[in-house]
Order: C-alpha cells, then sequence, then structure tokens
C-alpha cells in the first residue's frame, strides 16, 4: 500500500468520524432542546403513597395519557392543553428487576374519585378540571398505586410520531370511517392487515364505533407497542431525531433530561418485554341517562397488589382502594360527607381476599382482550352511526357526541338544564308543568324517581 494511498484512506476515515461526530453532536443538542421543551412538572413534588421521591434507577410508574386536543379546537374554544379530557389512559409500570413494562388500559368512562371537585365522575374528565395532576390523583384513588410521572401526547402527536418513523405496519379489525385529526375530513380504512400513516394510525385509535372504548383501548397499546419496534428497527433508527423533534412539539412530561437519559440507555441496552392488560369492569347506567364503566372491584384489587409488589411496597388493604371502600355509594356527582369520605369502612371484606382464595385474573394481567362480539359490556349507545350519510352540519365526532353527553357531569340531565342554586345545597329542579300528572320525581341530584310527590318536577329545570 503506498503512502498516497494509505492517507487517502486515513482521511476518508477521519471525514466519516467527524461526519458521525456531528451527527451525534446534534442529536445530542436536538435531544436536550427537546427534552427540555416539553418538560412540563406538576405541582405536587410526588405521591402521598410514596414515602421518599420516584427514582428511574429503580422501579418506577408512568400515566400515558392521550388527549383529544388539536389546533382547531384549542383556538375555537380558546383552550390550553389541561383543559382537554384524555380519550386515552394507560398506567405504565416500569420493572427494573425483571425488565419489563405492564401496562394496564383504563377506559375513559371509568367511574372514578376526582379530587378536584369531590364526587365520582368519568375518570377522562379528571385532566379536564385539574390537569395532570387530577388525572395522577385519580388514577392513585382508584389503584392505590403512586403515579410517579407523566407523559401527555395530543392527536397531532399520534400522527407525527407515525409519520416520522416511516408508519406501522397494523391489523385493521373491521371497517373504519373517522374524522381526521382537524376535523375538517374523513379517513376511511378496510379491514385487514396494512401499513399505516399517520392520520389513519390516528383514525385506527380513535374509533369506538364498532367496538366501543374498550376495543379502542386495546388497540392503542398494539399501536404503542407498533411504533416502539418501529423505532427498534433499522428503517426508525435512521429517523431518530425527527422522532425526537415530534415528541418535543406534541408532548408535555414530567421527566428532567437526566431521567430520560437514564431511562432510555437503560432499554436501549435491554431486552425488554411488554405485558398488557384491560381494567376489566360492567356497563352502568346512571338514573340521568349517563353511561359510566364501572371497575371490576376483584381485577382493580389484584392490579393494585402486583404493581405494589413490583415497587416494593406492602399490599393493599381492599379498603385502600376508593371504588371499593364505597362501593355501595357509587353515585356520580354526589358529594359525600367528612365521616364517610375519611372514616366509613364496609362490615364485611370482599370474597376475594379470604385466606386460600386464587383470583382468576392471576396477576392482573392474565386476561384476554376485549372481543366485542363475545362481551356482554355495550359502552356508550350516543356514537355517530352513519357518518357518509349525514350533511355537514349534521356530522359529530365522537368528541363532540361525547361533549354533549359529558355536559352532565357539569349539571346537564335529560329533563333540565342543571345550575347552581340554593336549594339543599345540591340546587333544585324548577317546575313548568306543576300541577300535571307526573309518574315520578326527581331528587336533589337530579334522579328520576318513580312515584307521587308533591309539587312533583316532572320535565323542570334543575337549579
Amino acid at each position: 500500500m503506498t503512502k498516497k494511498i494509505f492517507w487517502t484512506i486515513v482521511i476518508v476515515l477521519l471525514i466519516i468520524l467527524i461526519g458521525v461526530g456531528i451527527y451525534i453532536f446534534s442529536l445530542y443538542n436536538t435531544f436536550d432542546k427537546g427534552v427540555s421543551n416539553s418538560y412540563e412538572p406538576t405541582d405536587r413534588e410526588r405521591s402521598d403513597l410514596r414515602e421518599e421521591d420516584a427514582s428511574v434507577e429503580d422501579s418506577f410508574t408512568v400515566l400515558i395519557l392521550g388527549t383529544d386536543e388539536n389546533e382547531s379546537r384549542a383556538e375555537k374554544d380558546n383552550l390550553e392543553g389541561d383543559n382537554f379530557r384524555t380519550d386515552s389512559m394507560i398506567l405504565a409500570t416500569f420493572n427494573k428487576n425483571e425488565n419489563d413494562v405492564k401496562l394496564v388500559n383504563i377506559p375513559r368512562d371509568t367511574l372514578s374519585y376526582l379530587d378536584t371537585e369531590g364526587y365520582f365522575d368519568k375518570i377522562n374528565h379528571a385532566h379536564m378540571y385539574g390537569g395532570p395532576s387530577g388525572s395522577m390523583e385519580s388514577v392513585e384513588d382508584l389503584l392505590n398505586v403512586p403515579v410517579d410521572y407523566y407523559v401527555r401526547l395530543n392527536m397531532s402527536g399520534v400522527v407525527d410520531i407515525v409519520d416520522s418513523v416511516g408508519g406501522v405496519e397494523f391489523d385493521v379489525p373491521f371497517d373504519m370511517n373517522e374524522p381526521n385529526q382537524n376535523d375538517t375530513g374523513r379517513v376511511k380504512l378496510e379491514a385487514g392487515t396494512q401499513e399505516l400513516d399517520g392520520e389513519e394510525a390516528l383514525a385506527v385509535v380513535r374509533s369506538r364505533r364498532v367496538d366501543s372504548d374498550l376495543g379502542r383501548g386495546n388497540r392503542q397499546i398494539e399501536l404503542i407497542e407498533a411504533v416502539l419496534n418501529k423505532v427498534k428497527s433499522s428503517g426508525g433508527l435512521n429517523k431518530i431525531d425527527d422522532l425526537i423533534e415530534v415528541v418535543a412539539d406534541n408532548t408535555r412530561h414530567s421527566f428532567t433530561t437526566g431521567e430520560i437519559r437514564s431511562i432510555a440507555s437503560y432499554y436501549a441496552f435491554n431486552d425488554i418485554t411488554f405485558d398488557s392488560t384491560q381494567l376489566r369492569g360492567t356497563d352502568y347506567w346512571a338514573q340521568n341517562g349517563g353511561y359510566f364503566y364501572q371497575a371490576d372491584e376483584e381485577h382493580l384489587f389484584v392490579l393494585s397488589n402486583t404493581i405494589r409488589s413490583i415497587l416494593e411496597m406492602d399490599p393493599s388493604d381492599p379498603n385502600d382502594l376508593i371504588n371499593i371502600r364505597l362501593r355501595e355509594y357509587l353515585v356520580p356527582y354526589e358529594y359525600f360527607d367528612d365521616y364517610t369520605m375519611e372514616e366509613y369502612e364496609p362490615q364485611e371484606l370482599p370474597y376475594y381476599v379470604e385466606e386460600g382464595y386464587e383470583s382468576p385474573y392471576g396477576d392482573g394481567f392474565d386476561t384476554e382482550e376485549f372481543d366485542y362480539e363475545e362481551s356482554d359490556v355495550e359502552g356508550e349507545t350516543d356514537l355517530e352511526e352513519n357518518p357518509e350519510n349525514n350533511t355537514e352540519e349534521e356530522q359529530n365526532t365522537p368528541e363532540q357526541n361525547d361533549e354533549n353527553e359529558d355536559s352532565q357531569g357539569q349539571g346537564q340531565y335529560d329533563e333540565g338544564q342543571y345550575e347552581e342554586g340554593q336549594n339543599n345545597d345540591n340546587g333544585y329542579y324548577d317546575n313548568p308543568n306543576q300541577g300535571q300528572e307526573s309518574g315520578g320525581y326527581y331528587d336533589s341530584y337530579g334522579n328520576y324517581i318513580e312515584g307521587d310527590q308533591n309539587n312533583t318536577n316532572e320535565n323542570g329545570n334543575y337549579y
């Protein structure tokens, strides 16, 4: 090898190394800038269930929140990111001892206690009233496990993340016709395995006309896994800088830069497995016609103890979980006195805490995926049925339909308009039809009661 050839090779190698170094340095700066720009800590220092601060060097939990936020809605209604509801809520438990991540999908309609409001409501309202902290506290009340961190992603983020990795392969379970991210058009998909771009992926994880929110929850977890697998592949890795910028633009989180680096380095060099489940439950129809999803107590209890074991915490007592302790009083929008909230305990313990009992749920993750064709759970029934036949004025997205139904949580009832008032501290119904015959009456919470009552309030407005 002549000296000329030798130095030519050296120069080429140096150019390559310098180029790689510049790229790595640029990527490093992009990473730092992205994490810093999307960092938004909560107003609480740590979970009340923790005696010491959580650390990503040990096992920890992250609440993944997907909101129904988009630019047009934010501008139209003058809303901030914290004012939107969550369409998706997944509690991820990172088990450092087993190189395992356990994912619990919590359906958006789950009847849960909202600390900020002081009553039970749909858990997806927790973010609308209290931002990420409100959601984290409601999940802690529901499962009696600490929620250490959060990550919030908006609808545009789903589109951009999938596009940034070059799309994902996904098995679409049925034909879909959904609004696009800005509600300006429609995305139509046929059932079957196919490559999805960002808009199509968003349609898949938003749709709940056929299989309700439960089936949608399964698809959301499947999409997360599909994106992670794509990122780990060679096709996804060469677009990692684009992905960092997309995540920074569309997410908010409570991780510091150092914590993100630690997590990334650990999970990049270890073989990580994912184990997922969806919170089991049944349909619950309130007296006012509102739909809720009532979580299965036993599944809550088993999941609580599995997660607490991973976090090296003592097992839960069933009465530590508010949905179990107040199971006889789970009524939406009803305020409780101090004794009920702080001291009341049922006289009998649930059957699933008896010695020797083996739960069919195993560790809580040994459950089958939701099958809408076999399940007895109906979900909401006021969803858009024939979108193609509707006029532009008649086309309601699932979120717009939700706004009609969700307003019940702010006092809207089927027979009247709830407004703040002074009657019984809860408000009252006016009586435009007083004196007419009636088959029932409304109590102070807006529940319709069969039977006679003086000054019947049928079809009145609740004040």
